[in-house]
This record gives C-alpha cells, structure tokens and sequence, in this order.
C-alpha cells in the first residue's frame, strides 16, 4: 500500500462517520479507485486520549474495501456494545487507525 493510499482510508473512514453524526466533512478520496474496489478486511480503531473509544473489524474480506472501511468505521464510532456511541462533540478530539488484513500482511495506517 503507498502512503498516499492509506491517507485516503483514513479519509474514506472519517468521512462515514461524520456523515452517520449529520458532521460536514469533505472527504480526500476517490471512491471509484479500482483498489478500493477489490475485496479487503479491515478493523478501526478509534481513540481519544490513548483510551478506546470503539473498535470494530472484519477477519475475511468478504465485501469491497472501500465498504468494509466505511461500515467498520461507523460500527466502531456508534455501535460498539462495550461503550456509549460516539457523540459529535467529539468527533475533532477522536483519532483513527485502520488495519488492513491479508493473508499475507497486516497493514496499520494512522492519523
């Protein structure tokens, strides 16, 4: 993965978010990217002041990237059943990780 690639992930990933919160936000990606297309497994993590604030993922790839990111993403911030759901508020004090899976390789990409 370039780094540039990850930067949009992270992107894609706050984007679904603000949008579940009705939050303007302008995404930096272009979700038609052939890549974000195939198949891909991913978990998010979010995180404010180094404690979990929600955290959701997918141990196969069983949909697109681009979906899994974006589902994951909104999972992680409104439904994870340990914790209350994010609220708006904290959207700018909120940080994210995302780790992609593969056979292969695990790829993490934070901001």
């Amino acid at each position: 993965m370039l780094p540039d690639q990850g930067k949009e992930l992270l992107s894609i990933g706050w984007a679904a978010i603000a949008r579940a919160l009705n939050i303007s936000y302008r995404s930096e990606s272009d979700e038609r990217a052939p890549w974000l297309q195939e198949l891909g497994a991913c978990f998010v993590t979010l995180m404010q002041d180094r404690k979990l604030r929600g955290y959701i993922g997918s141990l196969e790839a069983q949909r697109s990237l681009l979906m899994d990111v974006k589902s994951n993403a909104v999972f992680a911030a409104l439904h994870d059943s340990r914790l209350v759901p994010l609220r708006t508020a904290e959207f700018d004090d909120t940080h994210i990780e995302i780790s992609l899976l593969s056979s292969r390789l695990a790829m993490v990409v934070q901001e």
